[in-house]
């Protein structure tokens, strides 16, 4: 059976569900493949800078470009745009409520999953570095997580439900919509990604009766389960490492256009 990694006699990655080996570099990979996509995503911005700006061109003068502009009217400025117009959507709220529904529950969805997996992450290495304990505070941290992880796992499938909806039922000038392959793609994406992840909590919570242990302790037939290594392999890849190179990339660019242009109408 797999064990975990240990790092200066400090064991972590003890208590995942697949081989640490294979999440660590489809970790690697998807995260190389994520800041390439934005470096490219950078540079094509960085070329439509004008010739004689002030403000260099490429990747990082566009990334320079941004943070000016972002906080060009002040800190506070820019904060209440974020909070309002990107994290709440008031200009998507105004003009169409439905649309506003889903794209909060897919936007903080997707979002807060994000930031759960980091905080789980960061307190597999807190435990036994920062506090000197054993998996058992990761253990701790991740059960404390699982209600929040459901709320956020069932606002996606609400949101992914109702652009489906949206697409199937579409009628005038949204009947294109039925006809993006690149949104059905990133869609059925988001489905496989919330199936797989349900699925992979009924096998540990019903079938098996585990919730997060050694890897020592878990059945065989968890740990090598085929779906269960799908889903974290394939999250991974699709939610990260693809994320700059999709349609889905709106999510980051849309946010940084309102927050360039101070809100807007």
């Amino acid at each position: 059976m797999t064990e975990g990694l240990t790092i200066f006699g400090k064991t972590v990655f003890d208590t995942l569900f697949i081989d640490w080996r294979i999440m660590v570099i489809t970790a690697i990979i998807s995260v190389i493949l994520f800041l390439v996509g934005m470096y490219i995503q950078l540079d094509k911005w960085g070329r439509g800078i004008p010739e004689g700006a002030t403000k260099p061109t490429g990747a990082w003068g566009a990334l320079k470009l941004i943070i000016s502009r972002i906080f060009e009217k002040g800190v506070g400025h820019a904060l209440e745009v974020l909070i309002l117009d990107v994290a709440f959507q008031r200009r998507t709220y105004r003009r169409r409520k439905l649309e506003w529904f889903m794209h909060i529950m897919i936007f903080w969805g997707w979002i807060g999953l994000l930031i759960l997996t980091i905080v789980a992450a960061a307190a597999e290495f807190a435990g036994p570095f920062l506090f000197n304990k054993d998996y058992t505070y990761f253990v701790g941290v991740w059960k404390s997580l699982e209600l929040p992880n459901n709320i956020f796992g069932y606002m996606l499938v609400l949101g992914i439900v109702i652009a489906i909806a949206r697409r199937l039922f579409s009628t005038g000038k949204d009947v294109q919509a039925r006809n993006a392959d690149i949104d059905w793609i990133l869609i059925i994406g988001l489905l496989i990604v919330v199936i797989t992840g349900f699925y992979a909590q009924y096998l540990r919570t019903d079938v098996y009766q585990v919730s997060r242990e050694l890897v020592s302790a878990y059945p065989m037939g968890l740990f090598d389960n085929i779906t269960v290594m799908f889903h974290e392999v394939f999250t991974l890849l699709f939610c990260v490492a693809y994320l700059p190179f999709s349609k889905y990339f709106h999510m980051i660019t849309a946010p940084l256009t309102i927050l360039v242009n101070h809100g807007g109408e």
